[in-house]
């Protein structure tokens, strides 16, 4: 017998016709397809290579079930927006989006989390359930109840060394009409920090629509707020700046964060905290637009090269532990940048970055992230990986053009085009004592200039309310939050 049961219902829900379920939206060409027309656009799928077929052509944020007498299938999109999970056991399978069940935690995996903040591959905090990742669709056959989990898109491709820039302004141009189609007269609102790739995406946009709001959060004065306020004022566009104040951060203890967080973690994933306080202003403060899209340049740094560093004789393995930690299997991905690239989306980016974007239907609020159409992360990752070192090909791309014609040139502090700081810290740390480094890396962390989202007092309120504390603060905020939301999960359990 195979099960399914799929729940989910903030702003998008799951809607069934015959034997399709599907969420979300999809691009198929310069066809928007939602509803009604994305069941359509499944129908007929009897076999795995037309349900392959089909993913392949589409780009947007969505998932899909299709139950079938004999076979299911089961699918989400490329940064696995709408998270879908199984259960595998003798006589069937159960395919849910929310998991219920008696709580047996994968130890492994929690170990995991508290590095990453998610879990890695197809396994979830909890023994026996599983999750499709980032571009991979399941079958289920009901003769055996074997799940068959395979990649219909794969987050690492061929580097080409010509970087064309007249293709990237075609990009920009269908990226610009996909953003507007979908946006449908609605008002945009962009959440807007003092890096670079929301500044990009609100200077291709500006031009071509005038309802366009931005919000910006943090500490009062940080380089943040003040590019951002500059950037807006440039532009024309309105700008919301939401203080990060100890009383408004103190909602984090609140049911309504637990709310939140309750119906976004999935058992995979730690509910990212930063753009809720802000949101959560905004709405008791009637300051939302009435039916806002949010349009977000989520992770467009990774997608110029902001992950690569001059290391030499790469080594997968060893560089994944250098920066995470972790001792994993990558045999299943080719040990080079562009392996690292996979397993960096499919194992951090999509579980945790993306999945953030809920906080913004928990709010009652739509989102569209540009920078994740397929054609758009084709380009980019097919830009030579020297050109994408130091995000050599973008910031350049972006200072001699984009930016410089808007005067919206302002570089943040920790711009800089050559691999210099990497270098020097290199010889340090390989000089240095390991607790000389530890005791600058904690430095840095309580440094308040760094503290821009007044991350420091969080940090402390959630140290305060452990009961098992870490041997030492660190100081970072994603860090103290894993090990209190496991703490919390464990007391919810009883275990």
């Amino acid at each position: 017998m195979i099960e399914v049961q799929l729940t989910y219902n903030l702003y998008h829900s799951w809607k069934t016709q015959n034997a399709v379920s599907v969420i979300g939206y999809a691009f198929y060409n310069k066809e928007l397809l939602k509803e009604n027309t994305l069941i359509t656009f499944f129908e007929g799928c009897i076999t795995e290579a037309l349900f392959a077929n089909r993913l392949k052509s589409i780009s947007g944020h969505f998932a899909v079930v299709i139950k079938y007498e004999n076979i299911v299938f089961a699918a989400v999109d490329l940064i696995r927006t709408f998270p879908l999970f199984f259960y595998h056991e003798q006589h069937g399978i159960f395919v849910t989006d929310d998991i219920h069940t008696e709580i047996v935690f994968n130890k492994t995996q929690i170990e995991n989390f508290k590095k990453v903040y998610c879990t890695l591959e197809n396994d979830t905090l909890l023994n026996g359930w599983k999750q499709l990742q980032a571009g991979e669709y399941v079958v289920f056959d009901k003769t055996g109840f074997t799940p068959k989990i395979k990649s219909y898109y794969h987050h690492s491709k061929p580097t080409d060394k010509k970087n064309d820039s007249v293709r990237l302004k075609v990009l920009e141009n269908e990226l610009i009409e996909r953003t507007l189609h979908y946006a449908n007269n609605r008002t945009l609102l962009l959440p807007l920090s003092g890096g670079y790739d929301s500044r990009y995406l609100l200077a291709l946009l500006k031009p071509h629509y005038d309802k366009i709001e931005c919000f910006t959060y943090g500490k009062k004065n940080s380089y943040e707020v003040l590019i951002a306020k500059n950037v807006c004022e440039k532009l024309n566009v309105k700008w919301h700046f939401i203080e990060y104040t100890n009383e408004l951060l103190d909602v984090f203890f609140t049911d309504e964060w637990q709310e939140y967080s309750t119906r976004n973690h999935h058992f995979s994933s730690l509910p990212h905290e930063q753009d809720f306080f802000a949101l959560y202003f905004l709405k008791q403060n009637k300051l939302l637009p009435k039916d806002a899209l949010i349009v977000n340049g989520f992770c467009q740094d990774i997608h110029a090269g902001s992950f690569i560093e001059p290391v030499r004789n790469f080594d997968l393995q060893k560089f994944i532990y250098h920066k995470h930690q972790l001792q994993t299997n990558v045999a299943a991905y080719e040990n080079s940048w562009n392996g690292y690239q996979e397993w960096l989306v499919k194992n951090r980016l999509s579980k945790f970055i993306i999945n953030s974007v809920h906080v913004y239907e928990y709010f009652d609020l739509d989102f569209y992230l540009p920078f994740w159409n397929k054609e758009w992360i084709d380009f980019w990752y097919g830009v030579d990986m020297e050109e994408r070192l130091d995000q050599k090909f973008y910031n350049n791309y972006l200072f001699n053009g984009i930016f410089k014609e808007y005067k919206v040139d302002f570089k943040k502090p920790s711009h800089d085009t050559t691999n210099r700081l990497y270098s020097l810290k290199r010889i340090v740390k390989s000089v240095l004592p390991s607790m000389v480094i530890e005791q600058i890396q904690l430095q840095n962390s309580i440094n308040k200039q760094n503290d821009v989202n007044n991350g420091l007092y969080l940090y402390e309120r959630m140290y305060d309310q452990l009961n098992q504390k870490p041997e030492r603060k660190d100081f970072r905020i994603n860090n103290i939050h894993a090990v209190y939301f496991l703490e919390k999960l464990k007391e919810k359990y009883q275990i």
